[in-house]
């Protein structure tokens, strides 16, 4: 992908982003809210709660914090210093810019059918857009560092987390769906803007 598409990326998820932040308690927001919520919430049973419970403690900020020193030692242990560049700088840049977004945007957290208990504000989900920033940069650097099975496999189970983690913070009471959304759009923001940065180190055109 050259820049010039990278930066029509950057707008576009930045315009969707902006747009779900001044929707969300219009009716429209609500709806999606809504009926997201209800959909979830008709899945409630003892296995999924211990699934979305495990999940959504990875998606914790010590979680990824964790799983990001590990895959970055890995990756200059095998000499692949460019990705993780990648990697540390994308999570840096999600990290630090979502308790900020938060304060700007202000916004309470569901108060209904919780099943954890957890303070904080809600948009956009910090869960969402770490762990879309890291499993997506692991996306990335499997495109450009595995082959065959190993990176079909990375890719999917990298997708699948994002998908799990996200789901989990609805499933648990503690996220809007247009939380959610906003905090995927955000991690794809970052994802990309990191691409931009360190675009000779990856050798990227």
């Amino acid at each position: 992908m050259t820049q010039s598409k990278k930066i029509l990326c950057m707008f576009v998820y930045s315009s969707l982003f902006l747009l779900i932040a001044y929707l969300h308690n219009a009716s429209i927001g609500k709806w999606i809210d809504t009926h997201v919520y209800d959909f979830i919430f008709t899945s409630h049973s003892n296995v999924m709660t211990v699934i979305f419970l495990t999940v959504t403690y990875i998606g914790e900020v010590i979680g990824m914090v964790v799983l990001t020193i590990i895959i970055v030692a890995l990756l200059t242990k095998y000499q692949y210093h460019s990705e993780a560049l990648f990697l540390a700088l994308t999570m840096i840049l999600a990290g630090l810019s979502n308790p900020i977004l938060k304060h700007i945007f202000n916004r309470e957290r569901p108060d209904t059918m919780r099943l954890i208990d957890i303070s904080g504000l809600s948009f956009p989900s910090g869960h969402a857009m770490g762990s879309t920033a890291f499993f997506g940069s692991i996306c990335f650097i499997a495109l450009r560092i595995l082959k065959g099975k190993s990176k079909s496999f990375v890719i999917a189970l990298s997708i699948i987390m994002i998908l799990l983690i996200c789901a989990s913070r609805i499933y648990l009471g503690v996220h809007y769906p247009t939380d959610i959304l906003a905090g995927i759009l955000g991690g794809l923001f970052f994802l990309t803007l990191t691409q931009i940065i360190l675009r000779k180190p990856l050798n990227l055109s």
